[in-house]
């Protein structure tokens, strides 16, 4: 029979995943930011002017 608190006993803990935590997260942020940037150029091409409206007039 397997002795857990043996076998926990030998556990080492990875000294480096504080940092690769840190790693991840910073790199998740720059996707998101990465993300909006794509977003908010693909924004201001589809709108050339700045109040998003269309320079066509509606009849009334």
């Amino acid at each position: 029979m397997i002795d857990f608190k043996q076998e926990l006993s030998k556990y080492q803990p990875i000294l480096e995943l504080d940092r690769i935590e840190d790693s991840i997260h910073t790199s998740e942020i720059q996707d998101i930011l990465d993300i909006l940037q794509h977003i908010s150029k693909d924004k201001s091409q589809a709108m050339p002017n700045q109040t998003g409206f269309s320079h066509t007039t509606q009849n009334r």
